[in-house]
């Protein structure tokens, strides 16, 4: 029972000490060299905050009080003695200011700019880690103005005091955490097809979160530059613009553009008038463009589209602009025609001419024909295509077409001494099917045989049946006068 005592008296003294020691870490007595530290939570990761110390707390141990005055550095700037305050604060009056005060938010918004011109140092920097927290170590007593050098968010305005507290008539010292406030922005890109035919349009969209800029920022500025490769052409009168699916009027922005790039531009003064009202709102831009001839674009060529959103990540400077990207890949594939003889496959056939249909989608509008040897109707998209030596021939430059619609193949003429196909092909194909090169392979045998000449069109075809006629009634003709003449 002794022992039992005796454990239950240690464990408690543990306690008590244990309890001691959290309450001595977290408020400690205050001596003229203290330093307590300013931990910055819920940031962004990577990003890297700088500290500044605006007032100075000193204390003198030998009366036990406390003396507040403006530091060196910032002096001019809260007596009002320069063009970025007017005002002379003392730092009683500026203390008595209220944390989310219009009067406090308008003094600290020039403060950025004022240290940015007179080149102020900071006391510290730390780099955001990968919890959200930038911990600023034994900083002296005081009151610090606290803005990130470099960041993806859109921050604002942060103060923090150290300033020493009454505890058991002592003036103690403790540690500070806060949250920072700021606003993540971001943009994604998409098309509506991976790949994509010559001449065919691609529809393309751009989101981006529109940035929220407090009311004393001074750049508010904003653009997204949408910038295409050589191997596509935009279509200027197709770009769109809506906030959560509202048109947008145009004289909210500046857009402009040529053949492969558009910039759409919010200013400081359009901002005001209606931005700031839809700020954290999604903007959309949509647009299309096609996939032109140029040498650029070739078979299994990526096409990247890229749209860049630059925007104040600290809009209390003119200097503190980020930029983020996203990117969307286009690619056109081709048809490869294998032409040979059949059952030979090593005997490749020159001189077969193709042409390439396809069937229509919901979204066309151009008239359709029969496609040659169907009754399918489709679209002609290429023809005269003739296979060389290898018996090779390629249509280049067509998007991989899946179930959305078919390819039809036909023949259009036979090699010297073949027949005419009489049927077409129809061809489908994925992304993933295609060879090292970009292509579609399609095999195409043909049979060796007598045909009719058709190239010199229905003229020809009349005078060939006629002369065959004519042929046919002189050998009857012959027949019957030699059956005459033996009677």
């Amino acid at each position: 029972m002794k022992k039992s005592r005796f454990l239950g008296l240690c464990l408690s003294v543990v306690l008590v000490l244990a309890m001691f020691t959290v309450n001595a870490a977290a408020a400690r007595t205050l001596a003229t060299d203290s330093t307590a530290s300013i931990t910055v939570k819920s940031a962004v990761e990577n990003d890297v905050l700088a500290a500044y110390k605006v007032v100075d707390i000193t204390y003198n141990d030998t009366d036990n009080t406390l003396t507040y005055a403006w530091n060196s550095d910032f002096a001019d700037y809260f007596n009002g003695t320069t063009s970025y305050n007017a005002i002379a604060y003392t730092v009683q009056n500026f203390s008595g200011l209220t944390t989310d005060s219009a009067e406090l938010k308008a003094l600290l918004s020039n403060l950025p700019g004022y240290i940015a011109e007179k080149s102020i140092a900071s006391v510290a920097t730390q780099t955001v880690n990968n919890s959200g927290e930038a911990v600023f170590s034994n900083l002296a007593i005081g009151e610090y103005f606290i803005k990130p050098n470099s960041s993806t968010s859109v921050y604002q305005l942060m103060l923090q005091k150290l300033e020493p507290t009454v505890e058991d008539n002592k003036y103690v010292i403790d540690d500070v955490e806060f949250n920072a406030k700021h606003k993540e922005v971001n943009v994604t890109k998409a098309a509506d097809k991976t790949s994509v035919t010559k001449n065919e349009k691609v529809k393309y969209t751009v989101t981006v979160e529109i940035p929220t800029y407090a009311a004393s920022a001074k750049n508010k500025a904003f653009n997204i530059v949408d910038t295409l490769e050589d191997g596509l052409t935009l279509d200027t009168d197709s770009i769109t613009v809506t906030i959560d699916g509202v048109a947008v009027s145009e004289a909210n922005y500046t857009l402009t553009s040529d053949t492969n790039t558009f910039t759409l531009a919010v200013d400081n003064a359009k901002y005001e008038a209606f931005w700031n009202v839809n700020s954290g709102k999604t903007l959309t831009i949509v647009y299309k463009a096609a996939l032109n001839d140029n040498a650029t674009s070739a078979v299994k060529t990526i096409e990247k589209n890229t749209a860049t959103y630059t925007y104040s990540f600290y809009p209390f400077t003119d200097s503190s602009t980020n930029s983020k990207t996203a990117f969307v890949d286009v690619t056109t594939f081709g048809i490869k025609i294998d032409k040979f003889k059949n059952g030979e496959p090593a005997t490749k056939l020159k001189g077969a001419e193709f042409a390439l249909y396809r069937t229509p989608v919901d979204t066309d509008t151009l008239p359709t024909v029969t496609i040659p040897n169907s009754s399918i109707q489709g679209y002609l998209l290429e023809q005269g295509i003739t296979t060389d030596e290898n018996g090779l021939a390629k249509f280049d430059k067509y998007e991989a077409n899946g179930t959305k619609y078919t390819y039809y193949l036909v023949e259009t003429k036979a090699p010297s001494g073949y027949n005419l196909m009489t049927t077409s092909i129809d061809i489908s194909f994925i992304d993933s099917e295609v060879d090292a090169e970009g292509y579609i392979t399609v095999e195409v045998p043909n049979e060796s045989g007598f045909q009719l000449p058709t190239t010199g069109g229905s003229g020809t075809v009349i005078f060939t049946v006629i002369g065959i006629v004519l042929m046919a009634g002189a050998v009857i003709v012959l027949a019957v006068s030699r059956k005459k003449a033996r009677k």
